[in-house]
């Protein structure tokens, strides 16, 4: 364990009240005892209640703890040294060290935390109506828009091709519509046609399959917008384009199924709806606690001292970072 932490531990548990305030008393008239007592270390006393109380934490409601007096003056030499160690770090100095005070900082805010705001959000709860009403209020958003799966078959062209690349390519892609439009019922995309005439990669092998396009969110797919816009025109299963000119390349489209815009159901939804709730709650007890935390605190900020506080670190690198560059070829 770390000597912080250590010290911090020992600090914590006698330096923050357990054993009564630290005196400011002269060094030769002890503070008076705040009640019957058992120990004197310094100014600060082990009182009868105190020493109770210890032993009722180290488990003395147990069948045989701290029966004997040899197990309750040991009890009281532990309190004692613990209490000479606390003595010893103020007198060095170590509750002004920067980490020290931190931790005990951190120690302090988090145990009023949980007497505070961690009881008050203990309390908070969501309703079975409040899920209900948010699950209404918001239900055009929990509805599942309409989708079509679509395949396609692509013959690029170059950008800079003449009249006739694409008039060829045009008539190549019609023979493969005249065969698209032939193909038996049970193929739904375009089955051996796209490997024998589609230049895609990625959907060639696959019938022409490129997935699912929901309805109305065509923007946020990178097809040809020739491709988008025919498939999202198809209006039955099986349905064909007709031949397509696009940016880069000739197309045909075909619809393998839609499947229509559904609500999903309130049972599904209602756990992660009470979480989202809870969690707003949460959010909104923890911020107003704050503002009236601070507000109480009488703080004043200059602005201008904060605004000269200069950087300890360099600037973060906004240059974008470039690609790793192509392996070379062998051979």
């Amino acid at each position: 364990m770390k000597p912080v932490v250590i010290a911090v531990a020992v600090l914590a548990a006698f330096g923050l009240g357990w054993l009564g305030g630290r005196s400011t008393a002269p060094a030769a008239a002890h503070a008076p005892a705040p009640g019957p007592w058992i120990a004197r270390i310094g100014d600060e006393y082990v009182t009868e209640a105190m020493f109770v109380e210890e032993m009722q934490r180290r488990g003395g409601s147990q069948p045989g703890q701290f029966q004997t007096a040899e197990q309750r003056r040991a009890l009281l030499d532990d309190l004692i040294y613990r209490r000479a160690l606390v003595d010893a770090a103020h007198r060095t100095g170590l509750d002004r060290q920067p980490a020290v005070r931190r931790s005990l900082e951190q120690i302090l805010a988090n145990q009023y935390l949980q007497g505070t705001l961690r009881r008050t959000q203990q309390d908070l709860d969501v309703t079975p109506e409040d899920v209900r009403a948010e699950y209404e209020r918001r239900a055009d958003s929990y509805t599942v828009p309409a989708r079509r799966r679509l395949a396609m078959i692509r013959l690029g062209v170059s950008k800079d091709a003449d009249a006739a690349a694409w008039t060829q390519a045009e008539s190549l892609m019609a023979q493969a519509r005249t065969k698209a439009l032939a193909l038996p019922a049970d193929v739904p995309h375009f089955g051996v046609l796209a490997r024998e005439y589609s230049d895609d990669r990625a959907s060639r092998y696959r019938g022409g399959v490129i997935g699912w396009i929901a309805d109305d969110r065509a923007e946020r797919y990178t097809w040809d917008a020739a491709v988008l816009d025919a498939g999202l025109a198809l209006k039955n299963d099986g349905d064909v384009s007709e031949v397509l000119r696009g940016a880069d390349g000739v197309y045909l489209v075909r619809l393998v199924e839609a499947e229509p815009a559904r609500a999903r159901d309130f049972d599904d939804l209602a756990a992660g709806i009470r979480q989202g709730l809870l969690q707003q709650k949460l959010t909104q007890a923890e911020h107003d606690f704050r503002v009236a935390l601070v507000k109480d605190a009488d703080v004043e900020v200059r602005e201008s001292a904060l605004a000269a506080i200069a950087p300890v670190g360099p600037a973060a690198d906004t240059t974008p970072q470039q690609p790793p560059a192509m392996p070379a070829q062998e051979g």
